[in-house]
């Protein structure tokens, strides 16, 4: 569910799609805010941001099996990464890359891939927020496994300007259906990525 909030631009986070896959231009999270003076005035803390094992894989079968010869793809987030700056005297903002390992099944015929996945924005236990996203991916000729990088995310997040931890915090993953989600529980294993 993601609403225009532009009328309420000042109490709900605003989340947005930019630009290419550029994993390689944001810095890890830990390395939030900019150096110039108005940073020091309203220096933001990036909010925690968690990938959930059980959201963390996704698996699509053909023909409602879970055998191996009905497998089209498998995909793992391996890292996550991004950073934080002051978007305005009140307003933070923290951009997001995912770095996906794609493996291509043998029941796989199209050439192209589209992976549904969110970002939620939780305020304590609620959750304010959240947009699915699809990275649509081509499978390279003659590989069966290789890694992807999502486009830039940008969340708007409403921070009163004090050097204080953030009340907001981020739950990141794959969008899946609740037999993806079933099949994810029983043979979850320890989650690959890379987080900040």
């Amino acid at each position: 569910m993601f609403h225009d909030l532009t009328p309420m631009r000042h109490s709900l986070p605003r989340i947005a799609a930019t630009g290419g896959a550029a994993l390689a231009m944001l810095t890890t999270l830990a390395g939030c805010g900019n150096q110039d003076d108005k940073s020091m005035v309203f220096p933001p803390a990036c909010p925690i941001t968690h990938i959930p094992s059980e959201a963390a894989d996704y698996y699509l079968y053909a023909n409602n099996s879970t055998n191996f010869r009905d497998l089209i793809a498998r995909a793992s987030i391996t890292k996550l990464q991004g950073d934080c700056l002051a978007a305005g005297p009140k307003d933070l903002k923290t951009r997001i890359v995912l770095r996906i390992s794609v493996e291509r099944g043998p029941a796989s015929t199209a050439s192209t891939l589209s992976l549904p996945w969110f970002v939620a924005v939780l305020h304590g236990d609620k959750i304010v927020n959240k947009h699915v996203f699809h990275h649509t991916l081509t499978f390279p000729p003659n590989l069966s496994n290789f890694q992807t990088d999502t486009k830039v995310v940008s969340v708007d997040l409403p921070i009163v300007p004090k050097n204080i931890d953030s009340d907001y915090r981020f739950e990141i993953g794959f969008q899946l259906d609740k037999d993806q989600l079933d099949y994810n529980k029983v043979h979850l294993k320890r989650a690959n990525y890379q987080a900040y």
